[in-house]
């Protein structure tokens, strides 16, 4: 067996493999779900009364300068559970082994460059269990190893009052959220390169941003994810028809409590991209959003604008049948994700450097 600290870690509290399993009920909330936080307060009286919602057809008119995105942000996580140690209370805290990367895009006449691009390989678990000299001990060698370089991720402690710490799904939400949150770091410095130009967020703003300063130039931001009940029956029922090439009424989500806290203010709408009769009435559209105050000052309440940027977000859809998520994605998007991934390193390599390193041998034993 390796004689090093982080083998000796991994000896000392009791370290077995493991792999995915499936998702267990009675879990944190998913931190994909981050921006359905149902204490949001919500207008929906921004573009006509509630009772009046209907579809709305976009119509060809093209985007004006300064309306439609130029520079395209997005970000990826790859990681499973690979380890688990056991607490001297004995707790099971699962080792979630990740890669996270972030990459920016820049429309350049009828192509792309790649702007800006960061990929780090991490290791998230709930620390707080273990003597802290024995974690930063152990940080420090996992970060010294050339053939791995993982930066040691510290999760939060679950509220030990509403969740069982032996629970191992809680331990292992608790990692995977902390990986995804250094995901969204990286997105974060991606997307603070350069702020001079009109850009695109794959996913909701507030996992991104604050506030842009005043006169700044547009940020938009697509949530495929619809698990928030941001809607009133007759919006159910206006979405639930929606034929590609049509929207929602722009409608306005406040911040925690009205105070704006953890996320920002926006104006927002869903979008039908695609349609069709192989896919379901929840499938193919997205939610679009734009910071509240760009929206009220800088467009004026300008609904033909809401149209235009809409218009153009029908014509940038993904066109390509064999990506799995074509009917909610951009081909901008698309075309950054592909530039990412290959940066990856494979993740079963990962899985076997740390395996070696752990000192695992035939049938796993330590």
């Amino acid at each position: 067996m390796p004689n090093d600290t982080a083998s000796h870690f991994l000896k000392k509290y009791g370290a077995s493999t493991v792999g995915d399993t499936p998702a267990q009920p009675n879990v944190p909330v998913d931190p994909d779900d981050a921006d359905d936080d149902k204490k949001s307060t919500v207008d929906r009286t921004i573009e006509c009364p509630e009772a009046a919602w209907k579809p709305i057809i976009v119509p060809e008119a093209p985007a004006r300068e300064g309306e439609f995105p130029v520079r395209f942000i997005d970000g990826s996580h790859t990681g499973l559970p690979v380890l688990c140690v056991r607490t001297e209370r004995g707790w099971p805290i699962p080792l979630m082994l990740s890669e996270v990367g972030a990459v920016a895009f820049r429309s350049v006449g009828r192509g792309f460059e790649r702007e800006f691009v960061t990929v780090d390989r991490v290791l998230s678990f709930v620390a707080d269990p273990f003597p802290w000299e024995d974690v930063e001990a152990f940080a420090i060698d996992l970060a010294n190893k050339p053939e791995l370089q993982l930066r040691v991720l510290p999760a939060n402690l679950p509220d030990l009052a509403q969740y069982s710490p032996f629970d191992y799904e809680v331990m292992r939400s608790q990692a995977r959220a902390r990986a995804v949150q250094e995901m969204a770091n990286l997105e974060r410095l991606a997307l603070a390169v350069n702020r001079s130009v009109p850009t695109l967020v794959d996913g909701p703003l507030s996992r991104v941003t604050g506030n842009p300063l005043p006169g700044s130039p547009l940020l938009i931001g697509i949530a495929k994810r619809q698990a928030a009940a941001y809607l009133h029956d007759e919006g159910w029922r206006t979405l639930s028809t929606l034929r590609p090439g049509q929207r929602t009424p722009v409608f306005k989500i406040v911040g925690i409590d009205g105070k704006n806290e953890g996320r920002i203010s926006v104006a927002t709408w869903f979008l039908k991209l695609s349609g069709g009769s192989q896919l379901a009435p929840n499938w193919g559209y997205v939610r679009v959003e734009i910071p509240w105050d760009q929206f009220a000052k800088d467009f004026a309440y300008e609904f033909p604008f809401v149209d235009r940027l809409s218009r153009w977000l029908i014509d940038a859809r993904c066109r390509t049948s064999s990506y799995a998520r074509m009917p909610v994605s951009l081909e901008p998007i698309v075309r950054a994700e592909e530039s990412l991934k290959p940066l990856f390193t494979p993740f079963p390599v990962l899985v076997n450097r740390l395996y070696r390193t752990a000192g695992f041998f035939r049938g796993g034993e330590l």
